[in-house]
């Protein structure tokens, strides 16, 4: 959760009719973003600001967003919320009243990316933060979005299952610390999955990306590596035949390569395995489909 620096007060109900705060919350809302899509002067803009609420029995995700005007990015960005399912009853989340996403203030390129894009003028970045650079911990982003992959993660739309079908295809190797399979003895940690499929089985992009290898590297066997948005990296190992090459641009669900037994395997079987920044990511978070 991030709040900066600034007060929290706390909403008792998102009933319009029980809390006058919900009017003034919109209203800052629809200013913020009049004030920065019409590029009208920062002083203009009102003061950010951050309520609590305990959620109720009967919200939902889609429920507050409605009632407090906000955006999908402003509420996972704030709370850090990995699915709409993270909202349930007795937790507490934060509600600002302006939409916009937080930023580490140390990373200035990605900042300066962020407003470029957004064309937001950094000016009203430095006033809602009561900053003069982007020097804070944490800097909120006024009308920011997070980037397409982080939202499809959040929908449940990020990466999609790299066989035609899970019918005939059996998960025999998890995530994580294992036992090795051919000696059974020794304790190993396993950066992806394994799934047994029929030999020559078309193995499909996770996700919209860009080849950047195919070869043959030690335990991968034949492999080919895709790129993503934001750090991420898929990879697909075992192969018999890659069916694309570098350079080439894929789109998800498009057959790139056939299934195999090559390199270091106990049969025929797809190795998928997922990366943000070189780090192994449990590929169980992001397989939604």
């Amino acid at each position: 959760m991030y709040a900066g620096d600034n007060a929290v007060t706390e909403l008792k109900s998102l009933d319009p009719a029980a809390n006058t705060m919900l009017k003034s919350i919109r209203d800052d809302v629809s200013k913020s973003i009049y004030v920065i899509k019409s590029r009208r002067p920062e002083n203009e803009l009102p003061e950010l600001k951050f309520f609590s609420y305990r959620v109720k029995k009967d919200d939902t995700f889609w429920t507050i967003l409605a009632r407090c005007s906000q955006d999908i990015d402003t509420l996972l960005s704030v709370n850090g919320f990995s699915t709409p399912k993270d909202i349930s009853p007795g937790k507490k989340i934060y509600i600002p009243n302006m939409r916009g996403v937080v930023m580490k203030g140390d990373n200035d390129t990605a900042i300066a990316s962020m407003l470029r894009e957004n064309r937001i003028r950094a000016e009203y970045v430095y006033r809602i933060n009561k900053c003069r650079n982007f020097g804070k911990a944490y800097i909120f982003i006024p009308c920011g979005k997070v980037s397409n992959i982080e939202r499809s993660l959040f929908l449940g739309t990020g990466f999609m299952y790299p066989l035609p079908s899970r019918k005939t295809a059996r998960l025999t190797s998890r995530f994580g610390m294992r036992r090795s399979p051919f000696n059974h003895q020794y304790v190993e940690f396993h950066a992806g999955v394994d799934v047994s499929c029929p030999h020559g089985s078309e193995v499909l992009a996770a996700r919209d990306g860009k080849v950047v290898y195919t070869g043959f590297i030690g335990g991968y066997g034949k492999l080919v590596v895709l790129q993503h948005e934001c750090g991420y990296r898929s990879y697909y190992g075992h192969l018999s035949r890659p069916l694309v090459k570098p350079g080439d641009t894929v789109k998800r669900g498009a057959a790139i390569a056939l299934s195999g037994n090559t390199g270091r395997t106990t049969g025929p079987h797809l190795h998928f395995e997922v990366r943000r920044g070189g780090t192994p990511v449990h590929p169980g978070i992001l397989l939604k489909d």
